[in-house]
C-alpha cells in the first residue's frame, strides 16, 4: 500500500463545505476570532479576506496539518484515512488529534475502532457550557465515513453547511466520567452499608460471633472493590473501542 502523504482534493473539499467561507472575521460559536476557511492564528475581529486569499492560505496551513497527522500515524494512512485524519486535525489542532483515541485505534490497526473514536470530539463550550454541537457531530460523522471509504470509493459529505466551532472541547478523560464516579461513589456506600450491616447483624448474634466478625466483613469489602473495578474496567474497554 503506497502511504498518502499529502490531502487529497475531496479531503479539501471536505474541509469547505464544513468550515465555510467567511470574508469577514467574526465570532465561532466557541467565541474564537476566526475568517476564511476557519482561519483563527492571527485573527482579530475587523480583519477581512477574499475567497482567493482564502484559498491559498488553506494549502499553506494544511502542510502543518498533514505532517503532524503522519508524525502521529504509526500506520502508514490511505488517502482517505489521512484526509479525514487531516481533516480531524485540522478543527481540534494537532496536538489534540496526537493524543486522541483515534490514533491510538489506527495504531492498533483497529479501523472501525478509530472511525468510531472520531465521534468523541463533538463537543465544545457554547455561553461557557460543555455540550455536543450538531455541526461538530455531523463533520465527526462526515470525517468517519470518510477514513472507512475504500482508496477508490467516495467520500459521504452532504447536507446544509452549520456553524463550525474552532475551539473543540477534547474528549473527556475517563477519570472525569460521571460513570467511572459514580460507581467509585455508589462502591463506597456499599461498603459502609455491608459494613454497618454486618456489624448489626453480628452484634445480634450470640452465638458464632468471633466467626462471623473474622471472615464476612473482608469478604464483602473484597466482593463490592472487585465489582467497581469491574465497572471501571468496562468504560475503559469502551473509550479503547471508540464507543464512548
Amino acid at each position: 500500500m503506497n502511504m498518502a502523504k499529502k490531502m487529497s482534493q475531496r479531503g479539501i473539499a471536505l474541509i469547505v463545505e464544513f468550515e465555510g467561507f467567511r470574508g469577514d472575521a467574526y465570532l465561532c460559536p466557541a467565541g474564537v476570532p476566526t475568517i476564511g476557511f476557519g482561519f483563527t492564528h492571527g485573527v482579530k475581529l475587523g480583519d477581512k479576506m477574499t475567497l482567493a486569499q482564502a484559498k491559498a492560505r488553506l494549502q499553506h496551513e494544511l502542510v502543518a496539518y498533514e505532517q503532524g497527522v503522519l508524525a502521529a500515524l504509526k500506520v502508514p494512512p490511505t488517502q482517505p484515512e489521512l484526509d479525514a485524519c487531516v481533516s480531524l486535525a485540522f478543527n481540534i489542532g494537532v496536538a489534540g488529534f496526537a493524543g486522541s483515541s483515534v490514533v491510538r485505534a489506527h495504531n492498533r490497526g483497529d479501523s472501525q475502532a478509530a472511525a468510531r473514536a472520531f465521534g468523541l470530539w463533538n463537543k465544545a463550550k457554547i455561553d461557557g457550557k460543555l455540550q455536543p454541537v450538531k455541526g461538530l457531530t455531523r463533520r465527526r460523522a462526515a470525517e468517519a465515513a470518510l477514513y472507512l471509504t475504500p482508496a477508490t470509493g467516495e467520500p459521504l459529505i452532504d447536507g446544509p453547511l452549520l456553524a463550525m466551532p474552532q475551539a473543540v472541547e477534547p474528549e473527556t478523560p475517563m477519570t472525569a466520567s460521571t460513570i467511572n464516579r459514580a460507581s467509585v461513589a455508589a462502591g463506597g456506600t456499599a461498603t459502609l452499608a455491608a459494613v454497618s450491616e454486618t456489624i448489626n447483624t453480628v452484634n445480634g448474634v450470640k452465638d458464632g460471633v468471633e466467626s462471623l466478625g473474622g471472615w464476612l466483613v473482608p469478604v464483602l469489602l473484597v466482593a463490592v472493590v472487585a465489582l467497581c473495578g469491574y465497572v471501571v474496567w468496562q468504560r475503559l474497554h469502551q473509550r479503547k473501542e471508540g464507543w464512548a
